[in-house]
This record gives C-alpha cells, sequence and structure tokens, in this order.
C-alpha cells in the first residue's frame, strides 16, 4: 500500500471537451485556468488507430485493449449469431477496468462515473457508476453500499442515474442546460470533498457536460451550419458558457491539490459539426447490387431505417424490445423479433452486406457464410474483393457542393484491430470528410445522389484527445496504440495486465 507521503494521483476526465474551442476560448481570456495550463504544463495530443470506433475509446482506456479484445464499440451493437440489433451494457466488455487492478493491489481508488463500466466484485474503494453520466451503460449504483445515501444528499436527476432522454426542441435544450449546470455543481461539491481527505491514493472523476452540450447545442453557436437557429444568448452561447463552468469549476479543484500530487486532466476526443453522409450508404449498396431493399407494406420503413438510432421507428423498436425483454423470457423475445422484427422483413439471400447502426462514421458488415445465420459471401478471396471493391466505390465519391472527397479514408477493421472478438465488429468503416455538409455525392460509376438529411444532434465527434501531463504521468498503449492513462508510479501493476 502506498502512504500519503507519496501524493495522489488524480485523473480529471472531460468527456469530449474540444481542444480547438479551449484553444480558441483561452486565447480570448475566458478560459482562464486552461489558459493557465496551456502556459505552465505540457499537453500530449491523443490519438488512437481505432478512432474510426470512436464509441470503442472508452472501453479501449478502461482496459487498455483495442476493440478486436474488448467488442465494443456502440450503444447498439448486432449479436453475433443473429440479425438482431440490441442495446449493450458495461458487462460486454467482460474486462477488470485498469483501477481494479489498482484496488486489488493496495491502492486506494475513488471512481466517479467512468463510462462503460459496472460495479466491481469486492472492490474496496469507492465505485460510484452512472450517477451523473452522458450516456448510461448500467443503472446508478454505489460501492460500498452504504455510501449512496451520501452521494445522493449532493443531488441526483432520476433515481436510475443519468441525464434521460432530451427533447429535441427549444424547450427541450433549455431544460438541457439547466440539467448540465446542475450536475457540474454537484460533482464538483462531491469531488472538492474527496480532494479534501488524504486517504485516498488515485482519485478519478469524469464529466459528461461537455458531450452532451455539444450535440445538442452546436448549431445554435454556429452561424454556418445549415440547421443554424437564432436563439437567446442562453442557447447561443450554451457550449461557451459550459465550457466556462467546467474552466471554472476544474480550476477550483485544482487548488485542492497538494505539491505531492499529480495532476492529470484528459479528453479522449473533440466534437465538431455533425456532418455526414451516412444516409447514402444504403442507395449506394442497392445501386452496386450488393443489397436489395426490404419488402415492406406502404408507410413501412425499411430494415435499414429501422435500424438507424435516430430514427423514429428505431426509437420505438428499441423502446419495444426493452419491455419485452423485462416482461418476457429472452427465448420468446428472440421468437417474437425472428418473426416481426426489422430483420424478418429482409430477403438475405440478396444481400451481400448491410449497415450497422452508427451516430459518426458508418459500419458495414458482411453477409458472411458460417458467420451470418443466412451468410452468403464466402471467406477469402470473395470477402476481400467485396471490401476492395466498397473501399474504392466510397473512395470514388465526390462531394459536389465542395468539389472534395466525401470519404475522408476507409477502414478494414478486423486489420487495424485484430483480437479474439472481431468478429463482434464491423467489416468496414467509413469515416466521411466532415469540413462541410454532405447534401448531393456523385462519382463516375455511380451518377449522382441527392439525400439531405437532419440531424436531431447538430454536433458530432471530432478525432483526437489530449491531456494535460502531470509531474510523473505516464501513457501506456496496447499493441494497436490504443492510450491507456495512468500514473508512471502505478504503471507496473498495469503492464502485467496490458
Amino acid at each position: 500500500m502506498r502512504t500519503s507521503s507519496e501524493g495522489r494521483t488524480i485523473v480529471i476526465g472531460v468527456d469530449s471537451l474540444d481542444l480547438q474551442l479551449v484553444e480558441r476560448w483561452a486565447a480570448a481570456g475566458i478560459l482562464p485556468f486552461f489558459a493557465s495550463q496551456f502556459r505552465d504544463c505540457s499537453l500530449v495530443r491523443l490519438s488512437t488507430p481505432t478512432s474510426v470506433l470512436q464509441g470503442a475509446l472508452w472501453p479501449d482506456l478502461i482496459c487498455g485493449r483495442s476493440p478486436g479484445h474488448h467488442g465494443t464499440y456502440f450503444l447498439t451493437q448486432l449479436t453475433n449469431g443473429t440479425y438482431h440489433l440490441d442495446r449493450i451494457a458495461a458487462d460486454r466488455i467482460r474486462a477488470v477496468p485498469y483501477y481494479g487492478l489498482l484496488d486489488a493491489h493496495g491502492v486506494r481508488c475513488a471512481i466517479v462515473d467512468f463510462p462503460h463500466v459496472m460495479p466491481i466484485d469486492g472492490f474496496k474503494g469507492l465505485h460510484i457508476v452512472d450517477w451523473l453520466s452522458e450516456f448510461q451503460t448500467w443503472q446508478f449504483t454505489v460501492q460500498p453500499p452504504t455510501r449512496k445515501h451520501e452521494v445522493e444528499t449532493y443531488g441526483i436527476l432520476r433515481p436510475t442515474g443519468g441525464y434521460g432522454s432530451t427533447e429535441n426542441s427549444l424547450d427541450g435544450h433549455r431544460e438541457l442546460r439547466r440539467k448540465l449546470e446542475t450536475t457540474l455543481q454537484i460533482k464538483s461539491a462531491f469531488t472538492k470533498e474527496l480532494l479534501r481527505h488524504d486517504d485516498l491514493d488515485h482519485i478519478c472523476v469524469v464529466y459528461g457536460e461537455a458531450h452532451k452540450a455539444g450535440h445538442h447545442f452546436w448549431k445554435y453557436m454556429d452561424p454556418s451550419h445549415p440547421d443554424h437557429v437564432v436563439v437567446e444568448p442562453y442557447l447561443r452561447d450554451g457550449i461557451r458558457d459550459v465550457y466556462q463552468l467546467i474552466d471554472r469549476h476544474i480550476g477550483e479543484l485544482a487548488q485542492l491539490v497538494t505539491p505531492r500530487d499529480n495532476l492529470i486532466i484528459f479528453t479522449e476526443h473533440g466534437m465538431q459539426a455533425n456532418y455526414r453522409g451516412d444516409q447514402f450508404v444504403a442507395p449506394i449498396l442497392e445501386r452496386l447490387g450488393l443489397c436489395a431493399p426490404a419488402q415492406r407494406s406502404a408507410g413501412q420503413e425499411s430494415a435499414v431505417e429501422l435500424w438507424r438510432s435516430g430514427s423514429m421507428g428505431g426509437q420505438i423498436r428499441a423502446a419495444l424490445h426493452g419491455l419485452l425483454k423485462r416482461a418476457a423470457p429472452e427465448s420468446a423475445v428472440r421468437r417474437l423479433r425472428d418473426r416481426f422484427g426489422a430483420g424478418s422483413s429482409v430477403d438475405w439471400s440478396r444481400n451481400k452486406v448491410f449497415q450497422l447502426p452508427t451516430d459518426r462514421n458508418s459500419f458495414l458488415r458482411v453477409n458472411l457464410r458460417g458467420r451470418e445465420p443466412e451468410g452468403i459471401v464466402s471467406p477469402g478471396q470473395e470477402y476481400d474483393e467485396l471490401l476492395g471493391l466498397i473501399e474504392s466505390e466510397f473512395r470514388a465519391l465526390v462531394n459536389v457542393d465542395t468539389g472534395r472527397p466525401a470519404v475522408a479514408a476507409v477502414f478494414k477493421i478486423h486489420e487495424m484491430s485484430p483480437g479474439p472478438r472481431v468478429n463482434e465488429l464491423p467489416d468496414l468503416g467509413i469515416v466521411w470528410n466532415s469540413d462541410a455538409p454532405i447534401a448531393t455525392v456523385e462519382s463516375p460509376r455511380l451518377g449522382r445522389f441527392n439525400l439531405r438529411v437532419y440531424e436531431d444532434r447538430t454536433g458530432n465527434h471530432r478525432p483526437g484527445g489530449c491531456q494535460r501531463r502531470g509531474k510523473t504521468a505516464h501513457i501506456l498503449a496496447d499493441e494497436n496504440g490504443t492510450p491507456l492513462i495512468l500514473d508512471l508510479r502505478f504503471s507496473t501493476l498495469i503492464a502485467e495486465a496490458v
């Protein structure tokens, strides 16, 4: 066990805090704490080859392994051996978080709202799961349970944790901003109390407010956005004001850090305008003859549309599925989905590839023989040639409005991130060029496609994070360069498991 004389390692995670915005506003003098960090501390820019799977970044950080090892990349994923899409939970990762290893070696830990985690059997420190988290993969839990009431006295939005749903309207966004201000105050007050005690070796607290603000308030801030809405300053300046609150609260926390302590502040990726071309994937695959439209009656959504997380049909389907799972055995749910679910309307004998749910990059799955229930593509040469064809056709697309490539990169994910659970991942990841809206694309072979969509979330993730390096900070990485931010004093304990 370490002693208090060695100092503490304090990690503050700020989910989806955008470095470009921080640099701009720090230079303008409205983020004084971050400005001081840029001036006085070293900054490490973080990147990972698996950033195409943006939803895998927190699971990567949890266990220091790439997605091919933990099989998690999005909140809704295909269940292997079926054509069913299910919302994931934290137990999918099946790995001990880094702080679980520290706890087992006598390091006294307090962990607050680390994303994508669940309670750990036998954890001896303080572990708060999905209290005020941006998205939930578990439910609000405190270890030890005897401290739950203490945590709740600081405040909570819902008994089960998290924020709940956000209504996509002006009033809904005003209410969201009020919630963000409240949760920043609650979590910071609790963290201050943790920092006042000297009986902890490692404290890790993750804030999710910049994440939610960036997704929902971007169109109010950005006058060049096609969905820009002129509103009062409360929403127009919502992102900037949330960043100012984060700057103030973390600055106050830093005042409680002693000279012996090691303070690390990091963000895993940033935020930018939500420009993508996911709406073109299905029509392009159909024009290439690689998939057939689902047979449906008038007014019925296609299977792909039903699977899209943002569609009304997808939301209704997810809600009904959740109700069924609570009210009926899984075997009964599976039979109902087989008969009436979106996948049941698809003629899989005519589909070589199909689209998976996403909220940023586009993900494709090959209908592979031996892996999918009705697979028609043979492993080996046919599979490789199919991926090559899709990659070349998408790379040839041009954004007609800009004259530039519509696609920035295409990743063969199984080559990029090998591992024992690679078959739980998509086969291809398409990264759209996000520097401008994508409403019309064309290529010499496929011709022109014109399809404008309206996104519920007008901000989305920008690859690349950053870390304010502490005096003994250390970044461990797995064989694919996935970063795991730790203290050098703990590295030997973690390296044994990475």
